[in-house]
């Protein structure tokens, strides 16, 4: 999944989230999606550490993050 040593978009988040394979290749594609949107993803996860939704302790914490994730990618267009 990674090109070279640069990260994913996407383990800006993941590395504080708990995540089945399914949640992480949504994850995988609202980050790539915003990247080409020209989305700051760095910007919505300061949002969501901010209110206290990240980091998550387990799947159904990392399941209402994603939800806001991808509320935010969403509404940013």
């Amino acid at each position: 999944m990674r090109s070279g040593n640069r990260p994913e978009k996407s383990d800006i988040f993941a590395s504080e989230m708990v995540l089945s394979e399914t949640m992480r290749s949504q994850l995988a594609q609202m980050c790539n999606y915003a990247r080409i949107e020209g989305i700051d993803l760095e910007e919505i996860k300061e949002k969501l550490t901010e209110e206290g939704t990240l980091p998550c302790n387990n799947k159904a914490d990392s399941k209402k993050a994603l939800a806001e994730i991808y509320r935010h990618v969403a509404c940013s267009f």
